[in-house]
């Protein structure tokens, strides 16, 4: 490795330099597919083949000395960094970073040793900020607006995308961000059949989005890759791109504008964007070819879902594959596939957002603690290495017993780094939950709140101080000694008694991440428990592969963007605050805002309106809640105001009835509103609509199957029979995201993670998640949720399913929710029962109390529930009995347990009511 003073000699003197060693040959002056085999074609080269002709050869040899000062900026750069397409390919690999690998903080030695390994001979630098000024003013002495632009760029993500260009126009080779893997050596870049004297510029397809609203998702519709490029001195295209961005940023930095270039302008300024059209541009420039020749422009046409190499007068495009293995979409093949070149490192995507993003807002909790993505990486080292202090290791299973806040946030990430294990539990856990879960998973660290928040109940805190005295025998010795919990030795007590800002953290300035992400993918590394919906919760073993490409995915399909604020009252204990919401934005750049340690309707109203924030999460039970509190505790100026900002967001957890979706979209805005439907063992997304999806569609499905999942729907009485489209059956998913099974449970896990042979795909071994829900699929491939399988209704021999009951019933003006199981019965095994919650303002039947909070006043009849059923359905539907309740046993997550409510009606048939 050169060091600083040895670099500026090689930079100024040049007195040696490696090449690629490569045959010559004729140049070729036309468009083509090429593969490996000069005897194959690509199957899909989109017409890429003639015309195109270059119209004359590029400069070559030296040049007389001319007087520069007159020239523009494009005739200083082709002079001072001339092109010679016939040279060698240079053999420098350039990498950027805060540190070079001799630094303790460095933390990409895998990935940076890659390049080495796979490249021996060539000089492999790892530039840092300090030493790419004083490179550049060696570089670009003699083009000072070049050098004034770079030192007026405002923002780091500007300086090295205009780093990258500036140093392989001056000097060449590959350029590759830092937190990416060389899987082949670039030697094999480049097909066997292509003189390597006919190409001067190597690039790949970052993404391939297919889809009809592209427009949506990307920046454009085919975007060539900027984190890897290879590519010869004084390249056209580089030429180019370095007098844009110099121009564009002078002109900016006259206007006092450059301050403006923030977040999704980057991507147009000196990112993706910027470089893809340049690339098209170039392709159709008639400075250096013969469009005459050419059947048609260049455009994406030409290169989508392309699968082999192409070749476009000097430059090589490669496949998605190429430098994009591994993404799981867009038609992108896996690492080991033989197009594989370089792999960018997806898996530590959070160390590449800390970079891009790092002073914009991550996590803003409750009491106004707001924590950067810088911040948030940060406070997560402090708190690795005080865990690492108490001696939690990788493998170790860590609880955390919080509300959502800005603690838990950095937590999770401190226990990411570190290998260990996060065990999120409810924090409503009583002493027997609490004393369970911890011996089952053999836990030895337990983090808790001194209080505990609880959900729809704001500001009546729970003390853990008791629930702590009966853990734990003696608080006072000094040690922790758990008769009941031998394993555990430590108790971590957060005071969240009152506001608790993270700036009382250690110095974080020495603190570096412990454990790199990479040896963490295919490691266990979170246990969630089920939900509890049922009576007997699960402990379910997930992986970082399959929560990070889970969330990552889940933000890709609703259009996630870094802008976003996002707020979310679904608890981070539960999958959806976690992965739909955490993992989401962190995989984006986007914010996360948690308006109250648990659910409180109002504050997160509130907290929606005070940040202006465009997405809003929750489930069925949430809304309804807060729009009641929008009809009656809100001012109407901030009622008006949300349609304006809100417009994203995430209805998941529960099934939500259509006229509930109707008034999301009417009342909050929400027009890009998507339902999620998954399982805890299933990371938990499984099925997702779109914001593209029809109206119609994302009001009566969950959409589609997610990228890189099966789903099938079988016979629940034969799970090997497949049933026909539009028919009911048991869902079941197969993929990355199932989990690795039950703790400490392999009989339960067997009865729901089943190996299975398929046929249509060379017997290959499918691990499928079967889930308990009832569903159908139609011919495009959207699937409907129409209840648990267990919750299904057996009247007389036919089957009746709850969700169309309820869905019915809430459609009702004075209901505010509804909740329908089966009721044993002697006469026809079971009947229909309903619980039902009415409007705020209504007299319910019997009571004088009111619920809810949208009622016209009047009173609701058990008659009229009947009635209601009567005429939207069929008489068999009608439920035998009702029941007016005020609140319903949920999860903390929102769920309803409609096994207590089933408890709840048998006790109250028994007693005559």
């Amino acid at each position: 490795m050169l060091t600083f003073r040895r670099a500026l000699v090689a930079a100024a003197f040049f007195l040696t330099v490696l090449f690629i060693t490569t045959r010559s040959t004729s140049p070729a002056a036309s468009l083509s597919a090429t593969t490996a085999s000069s005897d194959e074609k690509a199957p899909n080269s989109n017409a890429v083949h003639a015309g195109a002709n270059r119209n004359k050869p590029f400069q070559q040899g030296q040049q007389p000395m001319q007087d520069i000062s007159k020239m523009t900026l494009p005739e200083k750069l082709a002079y001072q960094f001339p092109y010679d397409v016939e040279m060698k390919f240079p053999a420098y690999i350039w990498q950027t970073w805060k540190w070079t690998p001799a630094h303790s903080e460095f933390q990409f030695r895998e990935q940076e040793a890659t390049w080495t390994e796979q490249h021996p001979g060539f000089i492999h630098e790892v530039i840092t900020d300090q030493v790419a000024v004083h490179l550049l003013r060696l570089l670009y002495a003699s083009v000072p607006e070049v050098l004034e632009a770079y030192d007026a760029l405002p923002l780091p993500v500007l300086k090295a995308d205009f780093f990258r260009y500036l140093i392989l126009l001056a000097r060449g080779g590959i350029y590759s961000d830092i937190d990416t893997y060389a899987i082949r050596s670039a030697l094999e870049w480049i097909p066997e059949s292509v003189p390597r004297n006919t190409v001067g510029l190597v690039i790949g397809i970052e993404a391939d989005p297919d889809r009809p609203d592209w427009k949506d998702w990307y920046s454009r519709r085919i975007q060539f890759c900027q984190w890897t490029i290879q590519s010869k001195p004084g390249h056209p295209v580089l030429r180019e791109i370095v007098t844009r961005i110099t121009d564009q940023t002078l002109r900016r930095k006259r206007a006092g504008s450059l301050k403006d270039i923030i977040d999704k302008n980057v991507i147009e300024f000196t990112g993706p964007a910027l470089w893809t059209d340049v690339i098209f541009e170039y392709f159709n420039d008639p400075r250096y070819f013969d469009m005459a020749q050419s059947p048609g422009p260049i455009d994406w046409h030409n290169f989508t879902g392309m699968e082999t190499t192409k070749k476009v007068g000097d430059v090589i495009v490669l496949p998605i594959t190429s430098f994009s293995p591994g993404v799981q979409q867009m038609g992108a093949k896996d690492y080991d596939d033989p197009m594989a070149f370089v792999k960018h490192d997806f898996e530590e995507h959070f160390a590449s957002v800390v970079s891009q993003f790092g002073d914009r807002p991550a996590v803003i909790s409750a009491v106004e603690t707001t924590l950067s993505y810088e911040k948030l990486d940060l406070a997560s080292n402090a708190l690795a290495h005080s865990l690492r202090s108490l001696g939690v290791k990788k493998g170790d299973r860590v609880a955390v017993s919080l509300g959502n806040t800005a603690e838990f946030a950095a937590l999770t990430y401190a226990i990411f780094k570190l290998g260990a294990i996060l065990v999120p539990l409810n924090p409503g856990f009583n002493v027997k939950q609490v004393t369970a879960a911890l011996n089952h998973l053999a836990v030895n660290i337990l983090i808790i709140g001194a209080v505990t928040d609880l959900a729809y109940k704001p500001c009546r805190g729970r003390s853990n101080l008791p629930l702590l005295q009966t853990i734990v025998s003696d608080l006072e010795c000094g040690r922790v000694e758990a008769p009941e919990i031998p394993t555990l030795k430590t108790i971590v007590l957060v005071d969240n008694s009152a506001a608790h800002p993270l700036s009382d953290f250690p110095p974080l300035a020495s603190l570096r991440s412990l454990t790199p992400f990479t040896s963490l993918i295919p490691d266990l590394i979170n246990i969630q428990f089920t939900s509890g919906t049922t009576s007997h919760p699960k402990a379910a073993m997930l992986s970082h592969t399959s929560i990070l490409n889970n969330g990552a995915l889940i933000a890709h399909r609703m259009g996630l963007e870094p802008s976003d604020l996002i707020v979310c009252p679904p608890p981070l204990f539960h999958c959806f605050g976690s992965v739909l919401g955490y993992m989401a934005t962190a995989t984006t750049g986007a914010a996360i805002l948690f308006p109250s340690p648990a659910f409180d309707p109002l504050a997160t109203l509130r907290m929606a309106a005070a940040h202006r924030a465009t997405g809003l999460y929750g489930v069925a039970t949430m809304f309804v809640a807060m729009f009641e509190l929008l009809h009656h505790h809100l001012p109407q100026e901030q009622i008006d105001a949300f349609p304006t900002h809100l417009r994203k967001g995430i209805a998941a957890g529960s099934s939500v009835p259509e006229s509930l979706m109707r008034k999301l979209y009417a009342t909050l805005g929400l027009r890009d509103l998507v339902i999620c439907y998954g399982m805890t063992e299933t990371s938990p997304v499984s099925c997702m609509t779109s914001p593209a999806d029809p109206f119609e569609k994302r009001t009566r499905s969950v959409g589609r199957v997610m990228p890189h999942t099966r789903v099938k729907i079988v016979d629940p009485a034969d799970r090997n029979r497949v049933v026909p489209v539009g028919e009911r059956g048991e869902l079941a998913a197969a993929g990355y995201l199932v989990m690795q099974g039950y703790w400490g449970d392999e009989e339960r896990t067997a009865e729901v993670r089943r190996v299975e042979r398929d046929e249509e795909d060379g017997d290959r071994e499918v691990i499928w998640m079967y889930s308990g829900d009832e569903a159908s699929m139609d011919a495009d491939g959207y699937v409907e949720i129409t209840g648990r399988i267990k919750d299904l209704i057996i009247r007389g021999g036919e089957n009746i399913h709850p969700l169309e009951i309820e869905n019915c019933l809430f459609q009702h003006p004075l209901v505010a929710e509804v909740s329908v199981v089966g009721v044993p019965d002697e006469r026809y095994g079971e009947s229909v029962g309903a619980f039902v919650i009415a409007h705020e303002g209504v007299e319910a039947e019997g009571e004088a109390a009111k619920a809810g909070g949208e009622g016209t006043g009047g009173v609701l009849t058990k008659e009229m529930v009947r009635e209601w059923v009567r005429t939207h359905l069929s008489t068999h539907l009608v439920p035998k009995h009702v029941w007016f309740v005020r609140e319903y046993p949920k999860t903390a997550s929102g769920k309803i347990q409609k096994f207590k409510l089933r408890e709840t009606a048998k006790q109250l048939v028994e007693a005559g009511r």
